[in-house]
């Protein structure tokens, strides 16, 4: 049978309005976007005044400020860590709360090891048996005082304490932990589930955790059979904020908080943090006054809400089974088991085929004609694909961060990228098919998507699921007369936008700059569902409407590129050491700065036009400037071998490595070639399941105590190797010193210390 559909068909109802259909179309969709943004705000916060039983930001931020003090950064083994500590202990005792101090030693498995020390308060609950774990961890990095990340969840757990403990005992228990040693490798969290006889207590976690200094809280990982724990937290929360498809992203992505110690036992938990101003994480900007007394409103109502709500569950034989969830306008959590997911995609294939059938049996589309609408989200994403790719080489060439100061234009690129492609490409297939025949195949590719994530990520369906079962359903209900600029070609595009639009936000906040090329490649499953508006709108969507968003999108690259990329208030990462090498005398400076080094720091010291290596066992494509530093008047690390032998052809070795001037850092940097069995620091096991070797792979096994004790570490190793081999050992302590005043001094305003923060390392070569 021939393809007539375009010279002999049924007039489709609305087809002949022309573009309105597609112009009402994208009223909507901005509608949508206006929408998202509106409601990404955090909830306003309730002053020190609020009733006493609900959750108040004010006495919550009396809490943060107190804890924060002088805004000295705490990491764990310092003196700083100690007093915050102290005042966590203080305030539960003042709430009536017993509160107990775990001390251990832990190790992460690529050898990051530390001396943490956790705090553990218990409110009993009616029942005996299992209890709920609120936590958050009070440690921070070297470079800033961790306001947001994560003082402010431990305020919030503070303030949650005080409610829970002046109201009437909930049916299970609480335990409330507040950990050290999450900035090391999650330190604290191993410490408690490995080593603390609580731990089998524990049959649910909540968890505080922060990305920024602001924004909702999110509801963003879940762990374990998680459906329960969804319908738990929704029925309580004020302003939910969450989705599975957050929760599937993030499974994909390398990053851990806490609450991944107890999902790799299946422990169901929930995990809450706020992302936005995401150039704050981690640095001297993450402080008290950055920090949002919105986002800590949010934060503590989620808390309360899905602890209140878990401890009233059947905690000893909870219900078992994962779910499909997602938020509605903040209001109501719409959830489902994962197991249905794969039944709707069913329902709606066959919905949509169904329309299908019924449009052809009319005239008013070939499958063909179907055929081409299947073609139109594919080809949509691979015009965008090249496109993201050649747009993301151009700006991270440009942008040392992911992240920069204004991030408009280049969001806005993206989007006009794919609007201006998925149009071109609709009106190019559009030519030689139908609206009816476009809209069928649109959404049976849209029903077959969500059927293949139904089966393979759940979490991420119901995206796909709910607007081509609402497709479908419309479909059949006009008699396969779907297309056009009729209202059920609108419908599920807009329901579609509702649900994406929100969680697309979200990636650049999480992601940076590479979160915008994946935010391009989705928008083109949504504007390419717009292909059966395209032709009815005659020369408005195959040419006027691309080549103005295309226009627009390079006007805003052009924006883009033109803008400071960091301000002080959205800075870029800059961190300085002071190394000294104690084999050959040498001093030199080592900054890692991005692609570029400030003029202002080339004029204190001498630094090469290209970054490269800056120790000795650095991969050889590091990139660090390096420059000659003042003589550092500093001794080395000392590596004493207290034990030596063989047997059976393994070589044993019990080391202790000291710091004669006192770091609280010591490492030791093996070879590859000395083939490393085992470890253990201070007696503690470092799990070598997943082996790392060395920083990039480059042949070297690095083992760490980060709390360096005047008397040193003990070090008990075991190596396949027998041979003598040259290792290096080195310390490193925070901050510069003296002489490192004017190099400090020429840091720009844009620029902050990150993570571990500036510091001095002195390293020197051993024969072992």
């Amino acid at each position: 049978m021939t393809d007539q559909v375009a010279t002999r068909r049924a007039v489709e109802p609305g087809e002949e309005s022309g573009g309105r259909g597609l112009i009402v179309a994208l009223a909507l969709l901005a509608l949508a976007l206006l929408l998202a943004i509106v409601q990404s705000g955090a909830p306003a916060p309730k002053g020190a005044d609020a009733p006493a039983a609900e959750f108040s930001a004010g006495r919550a931020r009396e809490i943060l400020s107190d804890l924060v003090g002088d805004g000295v950064p705490h990491p764990t083994g310092s003196p700083a860590n100690a007093k915050v500590r102290e005042k966590i202990l203080s305030r539960l005792r003042g709430l009536g709360y017993v509160p107990e101090v775990q001390e251990a030693f832990s190790c992460t498995q690529p050898g990051d090891c530390a001396r943490v020390s956790n705090v553990l308060a218990r409110l009993p609950g009616r029942e005996p048996g299992k209890s709920v774990l609120l936590m958050a961890h009070y440690d921070s990095v070297a470079a800033g005082p961790g306001a947001s990340d994560d003082v402010s969840g431990v305020a919030a757990i503070l303030e949650v304490a005080r409610i829970l403990k002046a109201g009437p005992p909930p049916r299970h228990g609480v335990l409330l932990l507040l950990d050290d040693g999450e900035e090391l490798g999650l330190l604290g969290a191993r410490a408690f589930i490995e080593q603390s006889p609580a731990a089998d207590e524990v049959a649910a976690v909540v968890n505080l955790e922060a990305r920024g200094s602001s924004g909702p809280s999110l509801m963003f990982e879940t762990s374990g059979s998680d459906a329960w724990l969804v319908s738990r937290y929704a029925a309580g929360a004020p302003r939910p904020f969450t989705s599975s498809l957050f929760s599937a992203i993030y499974d994909l992505m390398p990053n851990d908080t806490d609450l991944t110690v107890f999902k790799q036992r299946n422990v169901p938990g929930l995990n809450f943090a706020f992302i936005d101003g995401p150039s704050h994480y981690h640095t001297t900007l993450d402080n008290l006054e950055s920090s949002s007394p919105g986002s800590l409103q949010h934060h503590g109502d989620n808390a309360l809400a899905a602890v209140r709500g878990i401890a009233e569950a059947n905690l000893d034989a909870p219900p078992q089974g994962r779910a499909v969830f997602f938020d509605l306008f903040h209001a109501v959590v719409v959830r489902w088991p994962a197991g249905f997911s794969p039944v709707l995609g069913l329902l709606a294939l066959l919905l949509t085929i169904a329309a299908a059938v019924i449009a052809r049996r009319r005239g008013l589309a070939t499958w063909s004609s179907v055929v081409l609408g299947l073609l139109v989200p594919l080809a949509a994403l691979i015009l965008t694909l090249i496109l993201v790719l050649g747009l993301l080489r151009l700006l991270t060439g440009a942008f040392p961060s992911p992240w920069v100061a204004r991030p408009l234009p280049a969001t806005a690129v993206f989007w006009l990228i794919s609007l201006a492609a998925s149009l071109f490409v609709a009106g190019l297939l559009g030519r030689r098919s139908s609206p009816a025949g476009l809209w069928a195949g649109v959404w049976i590719f849209w029903s077959l998507a969500g059927l293949l994530l139904g089966f393979f990520m759940p979490g991420a369906s119901y995206l796909f699921l709910v607007p081509a079962l609402i497709a479908g359903l419309c479909g059949l209900a006009l008699g396969g007369r779907a297309g056009g600029s009729t209202i059920p070609s609108i419908l599920p595009v807009f329901v579609a936008a509702l649900l994406w639009f929100p969680t697309l936000r979200a990636l650049y906040l999480g992601l940076g700059l590479q979160g915008l090329g994946v935010t391009g490649l989705l928008l083109s499953f949504i504007f390419s569902a717009l292909a059966p508006l395209v032709r009815p709108s005659g020369s408005l969507g195959r040419r006027w409407v691309p080549i103005a968003a295309g226009a627009a999108a390079v006007l805003c690259v052009v924006l883009a590129m033109v803008s400071p990329p960091f301000s002080p208030q959205s800075p870029r990462p800059l961190v300085m050491q002071l190394y000294k090498n104690a084999d050959s005398g040498e001093a030199r400076w080592v900054v890692r700065a991005g692609m570029a080094l400030p003029p202002a720091m080339r004029k204190v010291a001498d630094f090469g036009q290209q970054p490269g290596p800056a120790y000795p066992w650095s991969p050889p494509r590091s990139r660090s400037f390096v420059a000659p530093a003042p003589a550092l008047d500093a001794p080395a690390p000392e590596l004493a071998v207290l034990e030596d032998s063989v047997a059976d052809g393994k070589r044993h070795l019990r080391l202790r490595l000291t710091s004669p001037r006192g770091a609280a850092n010591g490492t030791l940097v093996i070879p590859a070639e000395a083939r490393v069995e085992s470890v253990k620091i201070e007696g503690q096991t470092v799990s070598m399941d997943r082996r790392q070797v060395g920083p990039g792979g480059m042949g070297w096994r690095q083992f760490t105590n980060h709390t360096l004790s005047p008397a040193g570490a003990e070090y008990e190793i075991v190596l396949g190797a027998t041979q003598p081999l040259d290792w290096h050992v080195f310390d490193r302590s925070l901050g510069l010193p003296p002489s490192g005043q004017a190099m400090a001094a020429a840091r720009p305003k844009d620029a902050v210390p990150f993570q571990d923060g500036d510091g001095t390392v002195v390293s020197r070569k051993v024969k072992i």
